[in-house]
């Protein structure tokens, strides 16, 4: 009897133990900070990092844009985490194509979706090695569409 008791309190304090551990999972995830690229003669452009600002539903995450001028488009896929010691699956990469490349910048944009409405502009400031993200609702005759307007903004730091 007396080792049943020694095998339950070693069991006692095996599980205490335990449960300690799963409290510190319960913090973030940490991803790598920005980071910014340009192929020689400027043919690419990168830019990775955590997208900030008011709106961002998931504040711990990892977005990646790749921009490739001969084929006048950005990539762009992220991850972020969802939960408490749970990530969200990779996106899928998708492409949006570039309306502007110059020494300064590359902008890329989306047609307005028929079934969101909104409009998603990307800018990558190549001499600040900056991008900013904005998602903008745009009714644009569409039926699906409301007047109901609003603009986020947000940068990939």
């Amino acid at each position: 009897m007396k080792n049943m008791q020694i095998h339950v309190v070693a069991l006692s304090i095996f599980i205490s133990g335990l449960m300690g551990v799963d409290a510190s999972w319960g913090a973030d995830i940490k991803f790598d900070g920005k980071n910014y690229f340009t192929a020689p003669g400027g043919l690419a452009v990168a830019i990775s990092g955590t997208m900030k600002g008011d709106g961002v539903i998931y504040k711990n995450n990892s977005y990646a844009i790749w921009c490739i001028k001969d084929r006048n488009e950005c990539l762009v896929t992220s991850i972020a985490q969802i939960g408490d010691n749970l990530m969200g699956r990779l996106d899928y990469p998708y492409s949006v194509p570039v309306v502007r490349w110059n020494d300064y910048e590359v902008v890329a944009a989306t047609e307005v979706n028929d079934w969101t409405c909104v409009r998603t502009t990307i800018t990558i400031m190549r001499n600040s090695q900056t991008a900013t993200w904005v998602d903008e609702r745009v009714n644009a005759g569409k039926a699906a569409c409301s007047n109901d307007k609003w603009v986020h903004r947000w940068s990939i730091e």
